[in-house]
């Protein structure tokens, strides 16, 4: 149990941070410094915490994270322009976020003597095709130009500069590369969100090319266990890992068939071509976490889809 810390969390406020947050927060001191750009901890209970402290703000501006970061005995970097379609906006934005804003926080971590970083990376650094990746096998990143690459290959780098920083200034970092996370409170782009929502209101549900890409879905609370270890473990210290769940592993169509199935929805599935490059098969290799975190996901597809149902059921007015 992680306990009398004082942890500084970018993209707190997001859906992943958001769920972070509630775990550390009755025994540690939180700060939250997000812009609010993507807020699920509105549908928590954290804002009235007596451990929770806010703050608004932008991971481009150094000198207010600096100010806000002191005393801070962990760094969890979990801003970002997030999910290939917002990459697409405005691509230099997304290069200056994920870059100057890793460059920033561990700037920041530097100055105030911050002992841990924990790092969010992508599970996106493998390419288009992983199957089993360990965290040691070559990244592989497609051509230039492709706005999808741009979000892959702006994470990788920062995985790379958070390390360089580690072996340069003595503080450790953990670096994350998640796979797939989805659950209750998912703002943004997550595609079961977005299946969810649509099949809970009978609509139809897009899928993209054949619906045959494989991907393994890695439910909320296993991927924030694997962060606790990440916080506490001295093992941990200086590695990279993938945290996802394998055994939940289905096609997109077949995701789409078993969302239609557990809402009891009259939703039809249609397919349109895929607007860029796709992935065709994301699976992690999850031994390195199981061997140093102990992380084992304990939550089936079926089980962290009814779970994550039954939230969008109870907020579709939101």
């Amino acid at each position: 149990m992680i306990k009398g810390k004082k942890i500084f969390i970018t993209g707190g406020a997001g859906f992943i941070g958001s769920h972070i947050v509630e775990r550390l927060l009755e025994n540690n001191k939180v700060t939250v410094f997000d812009n609010l750009h993507r807020n699920a901890i509105k549908f928590t209970d954290s804002l009235n915490h007596p451990n929770f402290r806010f703050v608004q703000g932008d991971v481009l501006d150094l000198p207010k994270i600096i100010e806000e970061m002191k005393g801070a005995d962990v760094a969890i970097h979990a801003a970002a322009i997030a999910g290939i379609y917002s990459v697409g906006i405005k691509e230099s934005h997304t290069m200056k976020v994920n870059l100057m804003g890793t460059y920033n926080v561990l700037e920041s971590s530097v100055i105030n003597n911050v002992k841990r970083v924990i790092d969010f990376s992508t599970s996106e650094t493998y390419g288009p095709f992983v199957y089993k990746g360990k965290e040691s096998d070559k990244t592989s990143l497609g051509p230039v130009g492709e706005k999808r690459w741009i979000y892959a290959v702006s994470k990788l780098a920062g995985e790379h500069m958070a390390h360089a920083y580690a072996n340069d200034f003595g503080f450790e970092v953990v670096t994350v590369r998640p796979f797939n996370v989805y659950g209750p409170r998912q703002v943004g782009e997550g595609a079961i969100q977005q299946m969810v929502n649509k099949a809970l209101k009978n609509e139809e549900i897009t899928i993209f090319n054949d619906g045959n890409q494989i991907r393994s879905w890695c439910f909320i609370t296993d991927f924030v266990d694997a962060i606790m270890s990440m916080i506490a473990l001295e093992k941990a210290k200086n590695q990279v890992f993938n945290i996802g769940n394998p055994q939940a592993t289905v096609t997109v169509f077949g995701l789409a068939e078993k969302i239609i199935s557990l809402t009891n929805s009259k939703s039809k599935i249609i397919y349109k071509p895929h607007p860029g490059p796709e992935v065709e098969m994301r699976i992690p290799d999850i031994e390195k976490a199981k061997e140093l975190l102990g992380f084992s996901p304990k939550v089936n597809l079926d089980s962290g889809l009814m779970s994550s149902i039954e939230w969008y059921k109870s907020h579709q007015q939101d």
